[in-house]
C-alpha cells in the first residue's frame, strides 16, 4: 500500500476540486473585504480643498466660511 491509494480515482478528484473551491472562495472573500476596506478610507486621501468644496456643496458651511477656509488652506 502506498499513501496515494486513498486519493485515487473519482474520490480524490472531487476532494481536489473541493479544496480548490474552498481556497478560491477564501481568497476572493479576502480580496473583496480588503478592497471594501480600502475604498471606505478614500475620503482621508482627498485633498483638503476638495473636501471643503464637497462640504460647501452639501450645505454644511456657508459661502463666507467656504471662502475664508479656502484662502486659509491655500496659504
Amino acid at each position: 500500500m502506498s499513501w496515494l491509494d486513498g486519493c485515487s480515482g473519482f474520490h480524490g478528484g472531487s476532494m481536489m476540486l473541493g479544496m480548490f473551491l474552498f481556497w478560491g472562495v477564501l481568497l476572493f472573500g479576502g480580496f473583496y473585504l480588503l478592497k471594501k476596506y480600502l475604498n471606505s478610507n478614500t475620503h482621508s486621501n482627498q485633498h483638503p480643498v476638495n473636501i471643503l468644496t464637497e462640504r460647501f456643496a452639501k450645505g454644511e458651511i456657508s459661502e463666507e466660511e467656504y471662502d475664508y477656509l479656502k484662502e486659509k488652506l491655500r496659504k
